[in-house]
């Protein structure tokens, strides 16, 4: 007797959602593709002893240095090198590589090294800063851990658990002394890591397994002003993603204090099962929100345009096409702005991250 009321209902929800998803454009890849000067660095090498490529590229950022040149640093989620890119046109010329983290903890590190590891496996490594966001403003360019689980282990990486800045020069350098190497110019902390144990709504699924128990995996990173925005890829709950703002004067102050504030949490409406796989600041302030997969579920991805700062919900861009069959492994991991209506696209599990240009008519 209350299968039609609620065979209605269900009806009723579907109509709501499914014009959002049905009206958004398509987003094809432009024609054109971008010419790599060289392959871009991976840790390691092959059987046969050739250097490995870049396969896991999952985070870039530019300075626009005009003319239509872009100085950029990439991550990629292996090692702990971020290596600088110049784009020119459709051009992309890999350049020097810099440490971020050493072999082992920095005790010049910000902050207070973690101690109480809460992975399901709780043997403590310190092994690669599975670098997940890229973000500049001036002067600095930023680059954090993933702040979760190993994926394959779920043991705690203590090296994940970082977030490093990188000081620049108006040219693009590395803002060192004379005969310095640019890792002089690096400076790390571990303050995040209290901030997301300390946020509101996410803080429970801190050092959870990200498959398991939709656990906290940063993917995305901005900064705005004095604040820093941390984007999640878990936890997706009650279809919305999260931001975990925290000013960036208090993450990088000097001394080993940890962070013992309240960071504030702004959800956005992006379906369910979807999380933040990058952000990218937009010249209006706003943020450039690439969505999809929290997990492994069937869901696109997805560009917003999201106002951080003010009331409004997320305005939906476009969802982006699959790549071709030869190329349709590739996930969407990086995305950065080269022009007022286009964006770059780097691909997880394809060679030098497949780079891939976008025309998004909604940003203009």
């Amino acid at each position: 007797m209350h299968s039609l009321p609620c065979l209605a209902t269900l009806l009723s929800a579907l109509l709501a959602v499914t014009p959002t998803m049905a009206s958004e454009p398509i987003l094809q890849p432009d024609p054109e593709r971008y010419e790599l000067v060289d392959d871009l660095w991976a840790p390691g090498r092959d059987e046969a002893g050739r250097k490995n490529v870049a396969e896991d590229i999952s985070g870039i950022a530019c300075i626009d240095l005009g003319g239509g040149q872009r100085r950029c640093l990439l991550v990629n989620d292996e090692g702990g090198k971020a290596q600088f890119v110049a784009i020119e046109g459709n051009r992309i010329a890999p350049k020097k590589r810099v440490d971020l983290i050493g072999e082992g903890p920095n005790p010049e590190t910000l902050g207070r090294q973690p101690k109480g590891p809460g992975c399901p496996d709780a043997r403590q490594k310190f092994k690669e800063l599975d670098g997940e966001g890229v973000a500049y403003a001036a002067p600095h360019f930023y680059v954090t851990g993933s702040h979760g689980c190993g994926r394959r282990s779920q043991a705690f990486t203590l090296s994940a658990m970082l977030l490093a800045r990188l000081r620049m020069t108006a040219e693009g350098k590395p803002d060192v002394g004379e005969g310095e190497a640019p890792e002089a110019a690096v400076e790390t902390t571990w303050r995040l890591g209290d901030a997301l144990a300390r946020a509101p709504i996410v803080s429970d699924h801190f050092l959870k397994d990200l498959t398991t128990a939709n656990g906290l995996n940063i993917e995305g990173l901005a900064v705005i002003g004095p604040d820093l925005y941390a984007g999640l890829r878990a936890p997706s709950l009650g279809g919305k993603a999260f931001l975990v703002v925290v000013p960036v004067d208090v993450l990088f102050a000097a001394g080993h204090e940890p962070y013992t504030g309240t960071p504030r949490v702004i959800p956005i409406e992006v379906g369910e099962g979807a999380g933040i796989r990058d952000l990218t600041v937009l010249p209006d302030g706003h943020l450039l929100v690439l969505t999809g997969p929290a997990q492994f579920q069937d869901v696109p991805y997805r560009l917003f345009r999201f106002d951080p700062k003010g009331t409004d919900g997320p305005v939906a861009l476009g969802r982006l096409a699959p790549l071709d069959e030869s190329e349709s492994r590739g996930k969407p991991e990086a995305i950065t702005l080269v022009g007022p209506d286009r964006v770059l696209v780097f691909f997880d599990s394809l060679k030098n991250g497949a780079p891939r240009r976008y025309t998004v008519p909604g940003l203009r």
